[in-house]
């Protein structure tokens, strides 16, 4: 009976550990004089930011995980990141919606077009670090997302998520030189940028379900929107907040039937 108990998700294990085992390896950044990028800070913060992968790695070959499934941590990574397991199909249905989420905040607000336009690269790092984000994937979506709604609708799966996700963020407002730290703690970007990760989960949980649980499908809209991001001038965090929330809104509405009940062990649920 303890080994049946042991081979299932443990999903708020993940939550609470990734929270810290990032918030951790992030702490000399935090309290040094430091940027996140310099030696030897750097070390932990890589290790830090790699939580969602780790976490959920170790998770999975202790046993605290589905083998019907993924039988092994390779099986697992392999949903994570083989681009074979999408369809042609699925891959333009993913720039589409990548186009919707990050040109329509810059058309929603056209000072931020003056003199840039549609496009507007930054350095080049910035691409670079935009696409590692999406690494973060197989633990919100893979793991988490997996194992909280076999046990709840795949509605609240996904917010809670999204609650955890936000506060994940949290030590990068302490780190001089990061993005968020430009938002400023308390500020009306720092609870914009909070919120916009809380309504963009339940998307991010349609994605996955939808694509039949292939994880590298939202490994590839989360890469593919970070970097479309830094290819953009740079809209208030509001008016992205408002184009998630509206994402958001259609696929809860379009999916209601099956994004208000649970994911039954080995089924896979479609829009």
């Amino acid at each position: 009976m303890a080994a049946k108990k042991k081979s299932r998700p443990a999903p708020w294990l993940y939550l609470f550990g990734v929270l810290a085992w990032t918030w951790i390896g992030l702490a000399p950044a935090v309290f040094s004089t430091r940027g996140l990028l310099e030696f030897p800070v750097v070390i932990f913060s890589i290790i830090g930011l790699l939580g969602p992968i780790i976490v959920p790695a170790l998770l999975i070959a202790s046993g605290r995980w589905d083998e019907s499934l993924d039988p092994t941590v390779g099986h697992f990574f392999r949903r994570c990141f083989d681009p074979r397991g999408l369809s042609a199909l699925w891959y333009l249905w993913v720039v589409g919606l990548v186009a919707i989420l990050v040109v329509t905040p810059v058309l929603l607000e056209p000072d931020t077009r003056v003199g840039g336009g549609i496009v507007d690269a930054g350095p080049g790092l910035f691409l670079i670090i935009g696409a590692l984000g999406a690494l973060e994937e197989p633990g919100w979506r893979g793991y988490a997302q997996e194992g909280l709604q076999r046990r709840m609708p795949v509605l609240l799966a996904g917010l809670i998520i999204g609650v955890f996700w936000a506060t994940w963020h949290l030590p990068l407002f302490f780190i001089e030189g990061t993005y968020q730290a430009g938002l400023g703690v308390g500020s009306p970007a720092f609870w914009a940028f909070h919120l916009a990760i809380v309504v963009g989960a339940p998307f991010y949980a349609w994605l996955y379900n939808a694509a039949g649980r292939v994880i590298f499908v939202a490994v590839l809209y989360h890469g593919l929107s970070n970097m479309g991001r830094e290819l953009t001038p740079d809209a208030s965090v509001l008016a992205e907040v408002g184009v998630e929330a509206a994402m958001t809104l259609v696929v809860v509405v379009v999916a209601w039937r099956w994004m208000s009940r649970s994911v039954p062990q080995g089924q896979t649920k479609q829009p």
